[in-house]
Protein backbone atom coordinates (compact mmCIF):
# COMPACT_ATOMS: atom_id res chain seq x y z
CA UNK A 1 0.00 0.00 0.00
CA UNK A 2 2.90 2.61 0.87
CA UNK A 3 4.53 1.59 -2.95
CA UNK A 4 1.02 2.32 -4.44
CA UNK A 5 1.34 5.77 -2.74
CA UNK A 6 4.45 6.58 -3.35
CA UNK A 7 4.25 5.11 -7.05
CA UNK A 8 0.76 7.62 -6.93
CA UNK A 9 2.35 10.60 -6.22
CA UNK A 10 5.78 10.40 -8.18
CA UNK A 11 3.04 10.05 -11.15
CA UNK A 12 1.07 13.48 -9.88
CA UNK A 13 4.00 14.83 -9.71
CA UNK A 14 5.52 14.53 -12.91
CA UNK A 15 2.24 15.12 -14.70
CA UNK A 16 2.50 18.72 -13.02
CA UNK A 17 6.18 19.06 -14.26
CA UNK A 18 5.20 17.89 -17.82
CA UNK A 19 1.91 20.16 -17.47
CA UNK A 20 3.59 23.56 -16.00
CA UNK A 21 6.42 22.78 -19.10
CA UNK A 22 4.05 22.55 -21.97
CA UNK A 23 2.47 25.88 -20.77
CA UNK A 24 5.86 27.42 -20.47
CA UNK A 25 6.34 26.63 -24.17
CA UNK A 26 3.34 27.28 -25.43
CA UNK A 27 2.49 31.82 -24.53
CA UNK A 28 -0.13 32.09 -26.95
CA UNK A 29 -1.79 29.21 -26.49
CA UNK A 30 -2.02 30.08 -22.64
CA UNK A 31 -3.28 33.14 -23.79
CA UNK A 32 -5.54 32.36 -25.85
CA UNK A 33 -7.39 29.71 -23.20
CA UNK A 34 -6.79 32.23 -20.51
CA UNK A 35 -8.84 35.44 -22.38
CA UNK A 36 -11.98 33.80 -22.69
CA UNK A 37 -12.10 32.91 -19.21
CA UNK A 38 -11.53 36.04 -17.57
CA UNK A 39 -13.70 37.37 -20.56
CA UNK A 40 -16.42 34.84 -19.13
CA UNK A 41 -16.07 36.31 -15.21
CA UNK A 42 -16.63 39.86 -17.01
CA UNK A 43 -19.99 38.44 -18.53
CA UNK A 44 -21.08 36.66 -14.91
CA UNK A 45 -20.24 40.35 -12.95
CA UNK A 46 -21.74 42.22 -15.07
CA UNK A 47 -24.75 39.90 -15.44
CA UNK A 48 -25.00 40.15 -11.89
CA UNK A 49 -25.46 44.07 -11.55
CA UNK A 50 -28.88 44.08 -13.18
CA UNK A 51 -30.37 41.99 -10.92
CA UNK A 52 -29.27 44.63 -7.87
CA UNK A 53 -29.96 47.56 -10.41
CA UNK A 54 -33.35 46.98 -11.41
CA UNK A 55 -34.91 46.58 -7.92
CA UNK A 56 -33.92 50.65 -7.74
CA UNK A 57 -35.40 51.24 -11.42
CA UNK A 58 -38.79 53.67 -11.58
CA UNK A 59 -42.05 51.89 -11.96
CA UNK A 60 -42.63 49.94 -9.35
CA UNK A 61 -45.85 50.66 -7.38
CA UNK A 62 -48.84 48.75 -6.13
CA UNK A 63 -50.20 47.08 -9.38
CA UNK A 64 -47.00 44.89 -9.22
CA UNK A 65 -46.79 44.30 -5.12
CA UNK A 66 -44.51 46.81 -5.01
CA UNK A 67 -42.14 44.25 -6.86
CA UNK A 68 -40.08 44.43 -10.16
CA UNK A 69 -42.82 42.19 -12.39
CA UNK A 70 -40.81 40.15 -14.25
CA UNK A 71 -41.57 36.42 -14.20
CA UNK A 72 -39.37 35.92 -17.17
CA UNK A 73 -36.26 36.93 -16.06
CA UNK A 74 -35.19 39.74 -18.69
CA UNK A 75 -33.39 41.81 -16.29
CA UNK A 76 -30.68 39.11 -15.95
CA UNK A 77 -29.79 38.68 -18.75
CA UNK A 78 -26.51 40.24 -20.38
CA UNK A 79 -25.11 43.17 -18.04
CA UNK A 80 -25.88 47.11 -17.32
CA UNK A 81 -26.34 48.06 -21.40
CA UNK A 82 -28.48 45.30 -21.76
CA UNK A 83 -30.87 46.00 -18.90
CA UNK A 84 -30.31 49.95 -20.26
CA UNK A 85 -31.68 48.88 -23.44
CA UNK A 86 -34.65 46.92 -21.83
CA UNK A 87 -35.89 50.33 -20.24
CA UNK A 88 -35.19 52.39 -23.55
CA UNK A 89 -37.36 49.97 -25.10
CA UNK A 90 -40.08 50.08 -22.50
CA UNK A 91 -40.26 53.77 -22.44
CA UNK A 92 -40.00 54.13 -26.35
CA UNK A 93 -42.87 51.20 -27.38
CA UNK A 94 -44.97 53.31 -24.15
CA UNK A 95 -44.87 56.33 -25.84
CA UNK A 96 -45.78 55.20 -29.39
CA UNK A 97 -48.82 53.05 -27.56
CA UNK A 98 -49.66 56.43 -26.07
CA UNK A 99 -49.99 57.70 -29.15
CA UNK A 100 -51.93 55.02 -30.97
CA UNK A 101 -54.59 54.67 -28.42
CA UNK A 102 -55.01 58.46 -28.49
CA UNK A 103 -55.65 58.12 -32.62
CA UNK A 104 -57.42 55.35 -32.19
CA UNK A 105 -59.86 56.86 -29.76
CA UNK A 106 -59.77 59.52 -32.04
CA UNK A 107 -60.69 57.84 -35.39
CA UNK A 108 -63.49 55.63 -33.62
CA UNK A 109 -64.85 59.15 -32.91
CA UNK A 110 -65.01 60.35 -36.13
CA UNK A 111 -62.61 63.48 -35.41
CA UNK A 112 -60.71 64.56 -38.01
CA UNK A 113 -59.57 67.89 -39.58
CA UNK A 114 -61.50 69.07 -42.51
CA UNK A 115 -61.32 68.93 -46.35
CA UNK A 116 -58.47 66.62 -48.08
CA UNK A 117 -55.50 64.58 -46.89
CA UNK A 118 -54.46 64.30 -50.91
CA UNK A 119 -56.12 66.15 -53.47
CA UNK A 120 -54.49 64.43 -56.50
CA UNK A 121 -55.58 61.35 -54.87
CA UNK A 122 -59.35 62.75 -54.32
CA UNK A 123 -58.91 61.83 -50.59
CA UNK A 124 -61.05 63.09 -47.57
CA UNK A 125 -59.88 63.34 -44.02
CA UNK A 126 -63.66 62.18 -43.70
CA UNK A 127 -63.35 59.35 -45.96
CA UNK A 128 -60.45 58.31 -43.72
CA UNK A 129 -62.93 58.80 -40.54
CA UNK A 130 -65.32 56.50 -41.56
CA UNK A 131 -63.51 53.11 -42.33
CA UNK A 132 -61.68 51.23 -39.86
CA UNK A 133 -57.92 52.40 -38.77
CA UNK A 134 -55.84 50.29 -40.72
CA UNK A 135 -58.29 50.41 -44.13
CA UNK A 136 -57.61 54.35 -43.04
CA UNK A 137 -53.80 53.52 -43.65
CA UNK A 138 -54.39 51.86 -46.68
CA UNK A 139 -56.24 54.79 -48.30
CA UNK A 140 -53.49 57.12 -47.67
CA UNK A 141 -51.34 57.31 -51.19
CA UNK A 142 -48.24 55.89 -51.55
CA UNK A 143 -46.39 58.92 -50.86
CA UNK A 144 -48.16 59.93 -47.68
CA UNK A 145 -47.43 56.73 -46.21
CA UNK A 146 -43.52 57.34 -47.43
CA UNK A 147 -43.78 60.64 -45.32
CA UNK A 148 -45.33 58.73 -41.95
CA UNK A 149 -42.03 55.88 -42.50
CA UNK A 150 -39.81 58.22 -43.32
CA UNK A 151 -40.75 60.93 -40.06
CA UNK A 152 -40.70 57.46 -38.37
CA UNK A 153 -37.07 56.23 -39.51
CA UNK A 154 -35.66 60.37 -38.66
CA UNK A 155 -36.95 60.08 -35.28
CA UNK A 156 -35.23 56.75 -34.79
CA UNK A 157 -31.87 57.69 -36.58
CA UNK A 158 -32.16 60.81 -34.26
CA UNK A 159 -32.74 59.04 -30.66
CA UNK A 160 -29.98 56.39 -31.64
CA UNK A 161 -27.07 58.63 -33.49
CA UNK A 162 -27.01 62.48 -32.34
CA UNK A 163 -25.85 62.00 -29.01
CA UNK A 164 -23.53 59.26 -28.75
CA UNK A 165 -21.78 60.43 -25.33
CA UNK A 166 -25.27 60.41 -23.78
CA UNK A 167 -26.51 56.94 -25.43
CA UNK A 168 -28.18 54.67 -22.91
CA UNK A 169 -25.60 52.06 -23.41
CA UNK A 170 -22.95 54.38 -22.12
CA UNK A 171 -24.16 56.01 -19.35
CA UNK A 172 -27.03 58.14 -20.00
CA UNK A 173 -30.55 57.89 -19.53
CA UNK A 174 -33.37 55.66 -21.62
CA UNK A 175 -35.88 57.45 -23.03
CA UNK A 176 -34.27 60.92 -22.58
CA UNK A 177 -35.68 63.00 -25.84
CA UNK A 178 -33.15 65.74 -25.70
CA UNK A 179 -31.99 65.26 -28.99
CA UNK A 180 -35.43 66.92 -29.71
CA UNK A 181 -34.01 70.29 -28.39
CA UNK A 182 -37.31 72.27 -27.48
CA UNK A 183 -39.43 70.47 -29.88
CA UNK A 184 -40.81 67.62 -27.34
CA UNK A 185 -42.11 70.09 -24.94
CA UNK A 186 -42.86 73.34 -27.51
CA UNK A 187 -45.34 74.44 -24.47
CA UNK A 188 -42.70 74.19 -21.76
CA UNK A 189 -44.83 72.13 -18.82
CA UNK A 190 -41.44 70.94 -17.71
CA UNK A 191 -39.35 73.72 -16.98
CA UNK A 192 -40.96 74.91 -14.04
CA UNK A 193 -41.58 71.30 -12.40
CA UNK A 194 -38.71 70.62 -9.79
CA UNK A 195 -36.46 67.61 -9.98
CA UNK A 196 -38.96 65.64 -7.55
CA UNK A 197 -41.87 66.88 -9.88
CA UNK A 198 -40.16 65.25 -12.59
CA UNK A 199 -39.51 61.87 -11.58
CA UNK A 200 -42.78 61.81 -10.46
CA UNK A 201 -44.02 63.06 -14.20
CA UNK A 202 -41.52 60.28 -15.79
CA UNK A 203 -43.25 57.21 -13.13
CA UNK A 204 -46.61 58.49 -14.81
CA UNK A 205 -45.67 58.19 -18.39
CA UNK A 206 -43.75 55.09 -17.56
CA UNK A 207 -47.04 53.52 -16.24
CA UNK A 208 -49.44 54.66 -18.78
CA UNK A 209 -47.15 53.69 -21.41
CA UNK A 210 -47.70 50.12 -20.01
CA UNK A 211 -51.28 50.77 -19.93
CA UNK A 212 -51.35 52.15 -23.17
CA UNK A 213 -49.46 49.02 -24.50
CA UNK A 214 -51.78 46.53 -23.05
CA UNK A 215 -54.87 48.45 -24.64
CA UNK A 216 -53.78 49.06 -28.15
CA UNK A 217 -52.59 45.34 -28.21
CA UNK A 218 -56.18 44.75 -26.87
CA UNK A 219 -57.61 46.60 -29.62
CA UNK A 220 -55.65 44.95 -32.64
CA UNK A 221 -56.08 41.54 -31.42
CA UNK A 222 -60.13 42.01 -30.13
CA UNK A 223 -60.20 43.29 -34.18
CA UNK A 224 -57.98 40.55 -35.75
CA UNK A 225 -59.59 37.59 -33.82
CA UNK A 226 -63.27 38.36 -32.80
CA UNK A 227 -63.75 36.97 -29.41
CA UNK A 228 -60.21 36.94 -28.54
CA UNK A 229 -60.82 39.95 -25.63
CA UNK A 230 -64.12 39.08 -23.64
CA UNK A 231 -64.54 43.33 -22.50
CA UNK A 232 -64.15 44.33 -26.92
CA UNK A 233 -66.66 41.18 -28.25
CA UNK A 234 -68.57 42.80 -30.76
CA UNK A 235 -67.70 46.44 -30.09
CA UNK A 236 -69.17 47.97 -32.56
CA UNK A 237 -66.49 50.92 -33.55
CA UNK A 238 -63.85 47.80 -33.94
CA UNK A 239 -64.34 47.32 -37.72
CA UNK A 240 -61.84 46.63 -40.84
CA UNK A 241 -58.74 44.49 -39.87
CA UNK A 242 -56.42 44.09 -37.10
CA UNK A 243 -53.15 44.50 -38.36
CA UNK A 244 -51.24 46.07 -41.71
CA UNK A 245 -48.76 45.78 -43.88
CA UNK A 246 -46.70 48.83 -44.40
CA UNK A 247 -48.16 48.83 -47.88
CA UNK A 248 -50.73 46.05 -47.54
CA UNK A 249 -53.22 44.76 -45.45
CA UNK A 250 -53.35 41.00 -44.09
Amino acid sequence: RAWAICRSQIIDASLEELGRREMLSLPQSSFALSAPVSAMRGVVRSGLAPRMGVETMEGVGPETGNKVFDPVGFATLGGDETLAFFRHAEIKHGRVAMAAMVGFLFHINHIHFPGYLSPTAGVTFEQLSAVGPFEAWNMIPLLGQLQILWTIAGLEHASECLDPAGHYTKGGTPGNLKFLKNFWDTPGFTKKLTEAQKAEKLVSELKNGRLAMIGIASVCAATAVPGSVPLLANAPALTGPGFALPFGTF
